[in-house]
C-alpha cells in the first residue's frame, strides 16, 4: 500500500515545490531492467553467472533472516544522552594513547581499525549488518516472489525505524566519538550512509507486498523526513563546520545521503541541488589525470579512491534522472568523474603497480566493477562494461568476500540487461 510522501520544514526550504513519489518508485534501480532480469533468470536462457549470483543472494538472505531483527537499543554502551535509541559508534582509526595511564585522549592511526569500534557494544557493526540484511532480503523477495522474505524484511524495517520500543532516533549526534576528544564527531555521518545507499530501493521492493501497510509507509516517511531535517540543520552535519564541508569522500557521502533521501521522499529540487553540488566535489577532488589528492594521502589509497568514486557515480545516476550531466563536468585542471573512473581502470589488473600507498594485502579491484558498469552503460563506453562483465567472480564466497559477491550481483542481476540471444551464445 502506498501514500504520498511529505517533508519536514528544513527540507522544504530548499524547494518551492516537489513531485511526490510512491513507495514503489526506485531511487537507483531501474524497474524495467529488474523485471527483464527476473524473467531471464527463471528461463532456460539464464547464464551460469546469473544463476550463481542468485544462489548466493538466496544464501545471504536466508542467513539474514536468522540473524535479526536489529535495534540500536541492543548495544551495551549507553550514549551520553542516556537514551539507547540514539545511535552510538566509536571512530575506527583511533586508539588509546599507550603513553598515558588512562589512555586519554585517544590518538589516530590511519587505516588501522580498532577492534573496539566493531563490537556489539556500539552500533556501527549493527547498522551495517541491518542494512545489508534488508537489502539481501528485499532482493531475494523480488527475484523469488516468496512472501517469507517480505515478511522478515518488513519486520526488520519496523524494528529499526518504527516500533517505539526499538527504533533509532533520527540523528547521528554520537557517531564516531573518540574518548577524551569528543562524544560525537561529524565523521560519524559516514556510518549512516548505508540507510541512504542500501535501503530506499529495498523499501520500495518491500512496499509492493500486501504485508506493507499505510501505517508503515507513513512511519518510514516520517523517519526519513526527520533524519533529512537533522542532516540539513545540525552543526555536525549541515552546519558551517559540519560533514557537508568535508573536502574528501566524507563530504561526497553527505551529499549522496541528502540526494538519495530527498529523491526517495519526492523532493526533486533538493535532489537536484545535491547533484549540482557534485560539480563542486569534482572541482576539489580530482587532478587532471583523474587521481584524487585527498585520497592519495590515505594509507589505503586505492580503497579510498574507489570509496570516493562510489557516491559520485550514484549522484551521476540521479543526475541522469533529473536532467543534470555530472559525468562530463570538468574542473579547471581538466579533472572529471570520467577521468577518475578511467584512472582506476588503468589499475584493474591486479598485477599492475599501484603508484600510491597500499596497506591492504590485496588490491580488491573487483569492488570497482559496478562503477565501471554503471558508468559504461550511461556513457556508452563498452570497454568499461567489459571490465565488469569479464571479471571472474567464481572464487568468491559469502563468508570472506561479501563486497565481491555484491559486485557480481550488481552486474548479473541489478544493472545489466542481457537479452536471451546474447546469453544463449555464452
Amino acid at each position: 500500500m502506498t501514500v504520498f510522501r511529505t517533508l519536514p520544514f528544513a527540507a522544504c526550504i530548499f524547494a518551492v515545490c516537489s513531485t511526490p513519489l510512491l513507495a514503489s518508485d526506485f531511487v537507483f534501480l531501474d524497474p524495467h531492467t529488474l523485471a527483464a532480469n527476473r524473467t531471464l533468470l527463471h528461463s532456460a536462457d539464464a547464464t551460469a553467472a546469473m544463476k550463481h549470483s542468485y544462489q548466493l543472494l538466496l544464501e545471504e538472505a536466508d542467513s539474514a533472516i536468522q540473524s535479526g531483527p536489529f535495534s540500536v537499543t541492543d548495544k551495551g554502551m549507553i550514549p551520553p544522552s542516556g537514551d539507547k535509541h540514539d545511535y552510538l559508534s566509536i571512530s575506527p582509526y583511533w586508539w588509546p594513547d599507550n603513553s598515558k595511564v588512562d589512555g586519554l585522549p585517544w590518538v589516530r592511526h590511519d587505516g588501522k581499525t580498532n577492534p573496539a569500534s566493531k563490537t556489539n557494544e556500539t552500533d556501527s557493526k549493527r547498522i551495517g549488518q541491518f542494512t545489508r540484511s534488508v537489502r539481501a532480503i528485499a532482493l531475494a523477495y523480488y527475484f523469488s516472489q516468496e512472501e517469507k522474505y517480505a515478511r522478515k524484511g518488513i519486520e526488520f524495517i519496523r524494528t529499526w525505524f518504527i516500533n517505539d520500543s526499538t527504533k533509532m532516533n533520527p540523528n547521528v549526534k554520537f557517531g564516531q566519538g573518540v574518548p577524551g576528544v569528543a562524544s560525537g564527531r561529524r565523521s560519524g555521518i559516514i556510518d549512516t550512509r548505508t540507510i541512504a545507499e542500501r535501503l530506499p530501493d529495498a523499501i520500495a521492493i518491500l512496499s509492493t507486498s500486501s504485508l506493507w501497510t499505510a501505517a508503515d509507509e507513513l512511519a518510514i516517511n516520517q523517519w526519513y523526513s526527520d533524519y533529512l531535517d537533522w542532516m540539513i540543520t545540525d552543526d555536525l552535519s549541515g552546519g558551517p563546520k559540519g560533514e557537508a564541508y568535508s573536502v574528501n569522500n566524507h563530504g561526497t557521502w553527505y551529499d549522496y545521503q541528502l540526494a538519495s533521501i530527498s529523491y526517495f521522499l519526492g523532493n526533486q529540487p533538493l535532489a537536484k541541488q545535491m547533484v549540482q553540488k557534485g560539480k563542486m566535489r569534482v572541482d576539489t577532488q580530482f587532478d587532471a589525470d583523474g587521481s584524487q589528492p585527498h585520497e592519495i594521502e590515505r594509507t589505503r589509497a586505492y580503497h579510498y579512491h574507489y570509496f570516493s568514486l562510489d557516491p559520485l557515480v550514484g549522484l551521476a545516476q540521479l543526475g541522469d534522472k533529473l536532467g543534470i550531466d555530472l559525468w562530463h563536468y570538468q574542473n579547471q585542471q581538466g579533472g572529471s568523474l570520467i577521468k577518475g573512473i578511467d584512472f582506476m581502470a588503468r589499475f584493474h589488473d591486479p598485477q599492475s603497480q599501484w603508484p600510491y600507498s597500499q596497506k591492504d594485502k590485496r588490491r580488491r579491484v573487483e569492488r570497482m566493477t559496478p562503477l565501471y558498469l554503471k558508468a559504461g552503460l550511461a556513457l556508452n563506453k563498452p570497454q568499461w562494461v567489459r571490465l565488469a562483465t569479464q571479471t571472474d567472480f567464481s572464487a568468491f564466497n559469502l563468508k570472506q568476500d561479501l563486497a565481491e559477491v555484491w559486485a557480481q550481483r550488481d552486474i548479473e542481476l541489478l544493472y545489466l540487461t542481457r537479452s536471451p540471444a546474447v546469453t544463449s551464445s555464452k
